[in-house]
């Protein structure tokens, strides 16, 4: 029988309602923010249609709102092979199970943001047992395991993905998961645990693209702790071995779709330089306890205590050489030099993008407990520090963690033009009034967003580069979304144009003079 000693009792029930308190706030305010542009992929995917698709339908003449509607709901008829056709067109860079969980859930309960939205918070909240697990491996210790949930239980990172309808919610389980399986395997050396690794690498490639970060960060660490042990090398090459045997058919799929990949990916291409590389990784410690979104500026010497704990806590997982703890370091450096180097040396911004970011700011999350572990063990002093940065982590979670379930756009979205609610507000405001977006003045997916909460008899004129179609002089007024010079100069002949709507600077009207 297991004995706890009565302080490490108190301590894991203190924080087991931490981790039920982070759990629950997975499904606060679930459909209260802003329906964004890769959300509205999502959407897109699960219809059966795709961008391309959307844009004719649009393009030509003038539709009312109510006629997007065919674009975001799962759609009678819909099948395996037209949600392959979206994600090869549209999505190429995610992997499909994902889509195929979200299809299933909208079938069963609708196609809304909020549906979509409660998938993902109810994966995130299955993750949390399953961080337990992994950090009981990686530190032999209940206590720490416990702390380790909490903080991830309350970590903003993992409850912005439990509220956003993508994948990163998934991958963060099978990351997860594999890790741990991975733990389970070498210690017990069981046939059946390396089946079981086995299985969520095949499951989490399918899950997620960046499981191959995961998987080679898996096989550093192998090579490191286990060195030329046979009967550890063959089940664990086996497992990879075999995971990529039943990924190929997904990499065929991909390599038929390498222009759409390239096409998807074009954003990404502008370099930045070593001055800007530099401020973007200094911010990436603190975001697993942290994401402030425009007020980050005026909480530097908040943020900076954070991250000087957490690179102190990486720095102390080295030592001694090879603990369970190499793991999270090898996908640390692995991240930094498939993203960070690659972007230092040929260019791009792979490395500056926050979703891109997630192995390497998970990982570090993982490995912050190091920190508490090394000062509980010292003195009575260190224990008091120990004790002050839990507390001062927790607090800067919990107000993060306020902050954002407290946003209507979510915290690392800078352009404001992806902010709808003013839209809506104004526009629903009017009757019959008219919409007049560009190509190339939004995403065109975002118009699904407006979709879920204009009026339907709103009508929408959308001008493509090649070929604007005109707009009709039957209306009174009009309300141009980020309006281009171009359009503007069209319309001062025969419209008064008033800037900024409510101190909103993409959004214009025009009434008829």
């Amino acid at each position: 029988m297991i004995r706890i000693h009565r302080l490490e009792f108190i301590s894991i029930v203190s924080l087991s309602i931490l981790v039920v308190i982070g759990a629950a706030m997975r499904f606060v305010k679930l459909d209260d923010k802003e329906f964004w542009n890769d959300e509205c992929f999502t959407a897109l995917v699960l219809s059966g249609h795709t961008a391309s698709e959307l844009k004719e339908h649009i393009a030509s003449k003038p539709v009312q709102i109510a006629d997007l509607t065919k674009f975001r709901i799962v759609n009678e008829g819909n099948d395996v092979p037209s949600l392959l056709r979206v994600i090869g067109e549209d999505e190429p860079g995610h992997a499909p199970l994902f889509y195929f969980i979200e299809y299933l859930f909208c079938m069963a309960f609708g196609s809304t943001p909020f549906t979509m939205r409660l998938a993902c918070a109810i994966i995130s909240v299955t993750t949390l047992p399953i961080i337990f697990w992994l950090a009981f491996e990686t530190y032999k210790s209940r206590v720490i395991a416990t702390l380790t949930t909490a903080l991830a239980a309350l970590s903003p990172l993992l409850i912005y993905y439990a509220q956003e309808a993508r994948d990163y919610s998934l991958g963060i389980l099978f990351m997860t998961l594999s890790s741990a399986s991975l733990f389970y395997a070498l210690r017990t050396s069981k046939r059946g645990a390396w089946i079981g690794y086995a299985s969520t690498l095949i499951v989490g490639l399918y899950s997620w693209l960046f499981m191959t970060v995961v998987i080679a960060g898996h096989v550093v660490y192998v090579t490191l702790s286990q060195g030329r042990r046979l009967q550890v090398w063959r089940p664990f090459a086996l497992s990879v071995a075999s995971s990529g045997l039943f990924f190929a058919p997904w990499l065929m799929f991909l390599s038929k779709h390498l222009s759409d990949f390239k096409k998807a990916y074009d954003w990404l291409q502008p370099s930045l330089t070593p001055s800007e590389l530099l401020t973007v990784w200094l911010a990436i410690p603190y975001k697993a306890f942290a994401l402030f979104g425009f007020k980050t500026p005026k909480l530097g010497s908040l943020l900076l205590f954070t991250t000087v704990f957490e690179c102190a806590a990486t720095a102390m997982a080295a030592i001694p050489f090879r603990n369970p703890k190499y793991l999270h370091l090898s996908i640390i450096v692995l991240w930094i030099i498939v993203f960070a180097g690659q972007d230092l040396l040929s260019g791009g911004a792979r490395s500056a993008v926050f979703r891109y970011q997630t192995v390497i700011i998970f990982s570090v999350l993982i490995l912050f407990p190091t920190l508490i572990e090394s000062l509980w063990r010292r003195n009575r002093v260190t224990k008091i520090l120990a004790l002050l940065t839990i507390a001062f982590i927790f607090g800067v979670e919990l107000l993060s963690d306020n902050y954002m379930l407290n946003c209507k756009i979510w915290p690392d979205k800078a352009i404001k033009m992806r902010f709808t609610y003013p839209i809506v507000e104004r526009m629903n405001k009017e009757n019959a009034a008219a919409l007049v977006a560009e190509e190339q003045s939004i995403n065109l997916t975002e118009l699904l967003d407006l979709s879920y909460k204009l009026h339907p008899d709103c009508q929408l004129i959308f001008r493509t580069t090649a070929a604007p179609q005109p707009i009709p002089k039957t209306f009174q007024t009009l309300y141009l979304w980020n309006p281009s010079p171009n359009l503007e100069a069209e319309l001062k002949s025969q419209y008064e144009i008033t800037d900024n709507i409510d101190n909103f600077p993409y959004l214009k009207r025009a009434n008829l003079k």
